[in-house]
Order: structure tokens, then C-alpha cells, then sequence
């Protein structure tokens, strides 16, 4: 009886202590909910009252040195232990998951905005059945960015998530691969080898054979075929389990794995395993600035997990906002001009390569590339006949020929063949402008068949609407190109003997001249590579601007390189920027350098610029990045005198801000400074 008293006390002890663990575990929860416990939103100076200040802000690290005078925090909730039960419950103390921003005003640099915060979760709200997850989100520009989750997880809960994929595993383990043995994992083998060696021990002697036997040959042997040897043999409770377990894996695994690990989306994911320390996390999310960015928002929420349950919902607060400091802020975006000075008289021209025959001056569309050439050209003469802007005075055909032949031979030959061009084009141009005078007079009043017929008269007189062709287009012929291959060969590294080839083009006749190069060793290459390359016909274009009457006119123009380089920069481009706006050497040019951190040509552009509090605030900005606070300082106040709104300016930059701290800059006597 006293043992079986003994036990029943121990028994009706433990239901105690599990109820009343239970219970305190409700009773916290219910004063997380009875509180409305949230996330509470404070800006925190550097002079925080003392209930507000925090032993590990005194030990600022060296990174946030630059920090402004101001610094955000995010309280999320107020617990601590109870004494007597141990338990977590609401207190009124400031002792709380803290999201400490580092900075209120945030500099843009590069490109890309850095939201740094810390986050600081107390030894009360490490309790080790539960998780903690926060869930900070950015909102700015009318988007919003997810950001990835942070989670405190207590020893217990992740013991409680390892036994069930160990759980799970064991199951997976158990169940037999579809890539095992079938005959030795799912038959009675031994009874089958004995059955075959005491029945047929002529077919047990081929069990080594590794020959092919056909099904009727195996029937023969066995009097039966292999499946259903296999069927008669087969365990089959074993092979339907095996089947059951595979469709039960997922079942299985919802049973085991209440409360998965999360591999995407994650940024901390710490296990507690002292539950009095406390756990401090830096988070910096780097954003890609954009046009107009000037403030991003914080706002963090979250959850109490305990198990695979939701205990407490954190209620989405805030936002935190981080206010955006660009360079950009400097930049000049008023329009530039470039001055333009424009001739009345043009001149336009190309080249073709038109083939003909030897000795022939008939033009042959046909021949080698002839048909590609001509189209080419057509479209240019049809380009310039239709320009509304110029009107062309004369388009000069200059055609020649390749050396080979007496001079005479060729000085007719190339004229003939100018005077092929000159009418082929003479007719394609007629076709062009032969539209302009076919006016429709058939409908109409007579008023408008007047009026019609005297804008033509008009422009015809003012400004010739329809060109003498025969005037405008003309000839004229080159026999042989002797200077464009002069040109050629001196470039031509290929030939063999140079010297005498250099020989014959000294002779002052020009029939000796290509019979002496006749005898050269390079002749057949001069004549079947370098030739051709001679047999080119040029086409001159002369034009005039329409309604121009003075040689040039001065105009002034919006410099559209310059402006899109200014749009780069407003875009946070700074690459394009840099590309475009590098030859100006103005204080854009300086913006774009600075932004990319490249501060030694930013300070010669800035250097060569008149003196101006922008120009002075950038350069203390780039010789405080150069670590030269001295010269930082000087020109800072330099900037602040001429202009006393840098001042506030200079909180919002780190480089200034850490200058301004150490130098006391924010209350410094504009008259009288020393400050070394």
C-alpha cells in the first residue's frame, strides 16, 4: 500500500506542475493580450532621458561614427520575468524588443541608399518554447519592399522542430527504395532455390548462366514462367506496407514537421541558449535610390509562435522614417544652351564602284555589283530632291579609269562613260520631279485653281521648286586616277620590289609610267587588285539651304547632350552621367564624380569653379573624405557663412554631421572661429 500511495502522489504531482505550467503559459499570453502590447515608435536623441537610455548605446561602434544627432527606435514590447512564477508578463518598464535606427537622415551614395537599424531582443522574451519573428517592411515612391524576416527561436522550439525531421527521417528511412533488389527483398528466395534444386536440377545448375533464355524455353524449364514464380513467392504483406508508407509520406510529414525550417526569406535565424543575455542584431537593407526618393519608411510587425500556433500577433507600427540625402540636392537643371553657326551652302558626297566592260561605256545594271551600287545612289539623289530643307544646285558625276590603255584611249572612254551616268541619272531624276507639275485642275472653284497656280508661280520664282536637270547635273571625267594610286600603293605593304615600282611612278609621261610598271614583278597584282579600286565614280552633291540668304546665321540651341547627362544624374545614373557630363567641367560634372566617390576629380572640377556656398559645402564634403578635417571644417564654414541653411544641410551628410559633433559646428560663432 505505501508504494502504491508513493506513486499515485508522484502521478497526481506531475498532472500539478503540468497543469500549472499550462496555466502560467495562458496567463502570459493573456497579458500580452490584455495590455494590447504593440510596437511603439520613438526618435531617440543622443540626450535620451535617463529611463530611455541603454548601456549598450554608450558603446557606440566605430561604424556609426557618423551618425546625426538623432537616432530612431522602435519598441515592440514591454516584459519582463515575474518573480515568483518565473513567468513572462506585461510590465510598464522600457524593457523591450528595440529597433534602434542608426540614422535618421540617411546619405545616398553610389546609387543606393543603406536603412541600417539594430535590433535588440531582452532576456524577458527569450523564452525557449517560443519563436519571435519580425517582419520589417520599407514603403516608399507608392511601393513597398518585404523585407526578410527575423527570427529569435528558443532552445526548446528548435529542439522541437529537429525531433520532427528526425521523426519524419526515420519514417522516410523505413521505407524500402524503388531501386532495391525486388527478388531479394520482396520473395522467399531460399525457399525458391530449394524448391528448384529438388525439382528440376537441371535448370538449378543454369542459375550462374548469364546467357538469355526466350520465354518459351524458360516455360519449358520451369513448367511455369518467372512472374508467376515470382507472384507464388512474393511477400506480398511486406511489398503492400512498403506501398502504404510511400503514400503516407505526406501525411507523415504534416504530423512531424509542425513547424518547418524557413530557407527563403529569411535574414537571422538564432537559436537562444542562455535565456539572461541579450541578443543584438544589426540589419541594413541597401535599396536602389530612384528619382525623387527622399524618404523610405520602416514599419515592423510580427509574431509570438509557440509550437506550430500564432500565441501573439505584434501589431504592424510606425513608420520610422528615414529621410534621403542626395547630392543631387546641387545639381543645376537649368537648361543650356550651345551656340550654332549654320552655312547656307553645303556639300554632300559619295562614291560608288560601277563596273563596265573593257573598253565599253555602256552602263549594264547587270554587271557584278552594279545594280546594288546604282540603288544606293538613287536613294541619296532622291533623298536630297526631297529634302525640304535644302535645294540642290548641282550634283557633279566625276568618273575615271584604271591606267591600263593609252592615255588618249582613256581620256574618251571615261567621258563616255561619265556621259552614260550623267543621263541615267538625268532620267531618274526627271521622274522625281515630274509630280510637281502635274497639278490637278479637274475639281475645284476657279478661285483655287488660281490660287494653286500662283503659290507654284511664287515659289517658283523665290525659291526654284523644279530644277533645270540639265543644268544641275553635270560631268566630268578623270582618264586615269594616277594620284589615287599613288595613295594606294604607298600604303600597300605587299610589294615585292617597291623600289622599282616607285621608279616607274617618277616618269613624267603617263603612258611610260604604266609601261614601265608593266615590267615590274608586281604589275599582276597592281593590276588585278589595285586597278579596281581605281575605277570608282564619285558623286558631288552642291547645295543651299532654302530661304537663306547670308552665307552663315548664328543660332543658339538647347545642348541636348549636356541635358540628358543632367537627366542621368537626376535618375541617380551616375555612370551615364559621369560619360556625358565629363567635358563639361561644371558643377553637375562635380555631383556625378562625388556620387560615385571619385573625389580627387571632383575636387579639380570644383577647385576650378567660382567660389559659392555649394561649391565650398562639396568641397568640405570631399576633403572630408580625403581625411583632411581641417580643410573640411574651413570650407564647411566658409559654405555656412555665405549661406547659413548649409548648416542644417551639413545633418544630413555623414561626412558633416561626425564634423559637426566633434567641432560643435552647430553653435559656432560665425565671426571668431578657431578650431585648431
Amino acid at each position: 500500500m505505501g508504494c502504491g500511495l508513493n506513486s499515485c502522489c508522484a502521478v497526481l504531482l506531475c498532472c500539478y506542475a503540468v497543469l500549472l505550467s499550462g496555466c502560467s503559459g495562458r496567463m502570459t499570453v493573456r497579458h500580452l493580450q490584455d495590455n494590447s502590447v504593440g510596437v511603439q515608435v520613438l526618435m531617440a536623441s543622443d540626450a535620451a532621458p535617463a529611463s530611455v537610455r541603454d548601456p549598450l548605446l554608450e558603446s557606440t561602434p566605430e561604424d556609426r561614427i557618423a551618425v546625426v544627432d538623432t537616432r530612431g527606435q522602435v519598441l515592440i514590447m514591454d516584459a519582463v520575468k515575474d518573480d515568483e512564477s518565473g513567468e513572462m508578463i506585461i510590465s510598464q518598464r522600457l524593457q523591450a524588443v528595440v529597433v534602434e535606427a542608426s540614422f535618421k537622415h540617411v546619405a545616398e551614395r553610389n546609387g543606393y541608399v543603406d536603412i541600417a537599424f539594430d535590433v535588440k531582443v531582452p532576456k524577458e522574451l527569450q523564452r525557449s518554447q517560443w519563436q519571435v519573428r519580425l517582419e520589417p517592411s520599407l514603403y516608399y515612391l507608392q511601393d513597398t519592399l518585404k523585407m526578410e524576416k527575423i527570427l529569435v527561436t528558443g532552445e526548446k522550439y528548435r529542439k522541437g522542430q529537429l525531433r520532427g525531421y528526425e521523426l519524419y527521417n526515420r519514417f522516410l528511412n523505413s521505407i524500402i527504395p524503388d531501386s532495391c533488389d525486388f527478388v531479394a527483398t520482396y520473395t522467399y528466395r531460399n525457399q525458391l532455390e530449394m524448391f528448384i534444386r529438388r525439382h528440376f536440377k537441371e535448370v538449378y545448375t543454369l542459375r550462374g548462366d548469364t546467357s538469355i533464355i526466350d520465354q518459351a524455353r524458360e516455360r519449358s524449364l520451369f513448367g511455369v514462367s518467372v512472374q508467376q514464380a515470382l507472384e507464388h513467392y512474393t511477400r506480398n504483406i511486406l511489398l503492400k506496407r512498403n506501398g502504404r508508407r510511400k503514400d503516407r509520406v505526406g501525411k507523415k510529414y504534416s504530423r512531424y514537421v509542425k513547424v518547418p525550417f524557413e530557407t527563403h526569406g529569411v535574414r537571422l535565424d538564432s537559436v537562444i541558449c542562455m535565456e539572461d543575455s541579450m541578443l543584438v542584431y544589426r540589419y541594413v537593407q541597401r535599396v536602389k535610390s530612384r528619382r525623387d526618393l527622399k524618404r523610405i519608411d520602416l514599419v515592423m510587425a510580427g509574431q509570438v509562435y509557440k509550437e506550430d500556433k500564432v500565441v501573439y500577433d505584434i501589431p504592424p507600427v510606425g513608420p520610422l522614417t528615414y529621410y534621403i540625402s542626395s547630392m543631387t540636392f546641387f545639381a543645376d537643371r537649368s537648361l543650356r544652351y550651345v551656340k550654332k553657326i549654320i552655312s547656307r551652302n553645303a556639300v554632300a558626297n559619295t562614291a560608288a564602284y560601277i563596273d563596265f566592260k573593257v573598253g565599253d561605256a555602256s552602263l549594264c545594271d547587270t554587271l557584278h555589283n552594279n545594280k546594288e551600287e546604282l540603288s544606293r545612289i538613287k536613294g541619296n539623289v532622291a533623298a536630297l530632291f526631297s529634302d525640304t530643307s535644302f535645294i540642290i544646285d548641282s550634283l557633279i558625276i566625276i568618273s575615271t579609269c584604271s591606267p591600263e590603255g593609252s592615255w588618249a584611249f582613256n581620256e574618251k572612254l571615261a567621258k563616255k562613260r561619265g556621259d552614260a551616268l550623267r543621263l541615267y541619272f538625268l532620267d531618274f531624276a526627271d521622274s522625281l520631279t515630274s509630280g510637281l507639275w502635274n497639278i490637278d485642275l479637274t475639281g475645284g472653284s476657279d478661285a483655287d485653281k488660281l490660287k494653286e497656280c500662283d503659290t507654284l508661280h511664287n515659289l517658283n520664282t523665290q525659291e526654284q521648286v523644279v530644277p533645270d536637270l540639265e543644268a544641275v547635273i553635270q560631268c566630268r571625267s578623270i582618264p586615269e586616277n594616277w594620284e589615287q594610286l599613288e595613295r594606294i600603293l604607298q600604303s600597300d605593304t605587299s610589294l615585292a620590289d617597291r623600289e622599282a615600282v616607285w621608279r616607274a611612278m617618277a616618269l613624267s609621261g603617263y603612258d611610260e609610267r604604266e609601261k614601265a610598271l608593266s615590267k615590274t614583278k608586281d604589275y599582276p597584282y597592281i593590276r588585278g587588285v589595285v586597278y579596281p579600286l581605281l575605277r570608282t565614280v564619285k558623286f558631288d552633291f552642291h547645295l543651299h539651304r532654302k530661304g537663306m540668304i547670308k552665307d552663315t546665321v548664328h543660332t543658339t540651341e538647347i545642348d541636348t547632350l549636356y541635358m540628358k547627362g543632367v537627366d542621368c544624374l537626376m535618375e541617380r545614373d551616375y555612370e551615364t552621367a559621369v560619360t556625358l557630363l565629363r567635358p563639361y567641367n561644371d558643377i553637375n560634372t562635380a555631383i556625378a564624380y562625388i556620387c560615385l566617390d571619385y573625389n580627387h576629380s571632383a575636387m579639380q572640377v570644383l577647385q576650378g569653379l567660382p567660389k559659392s556656398p555649394q561649391r565650398d559645402y562639396m568641397l568640405a564634403v570631399v576633403w572630408a573624405r580625403q581625411g583632411d578635417e581641417r580643410k573640411a571644417v574651413e570650407y564647411f564654414v566658409h559654405a555656412v557663412e555665405k549661406d547659413p541653411s548649409m548648416r542644417h544641410r551639413g545633418n544630413l551628410d555623414p561626412e558633416i554631421s561626425a564634423l559637426m559633433r566633434k567641432y560643435n559646428l552647430d553653435s559656432f560663432p560665425e565671426d571668431d572661429i578657431n578650431l585648431f
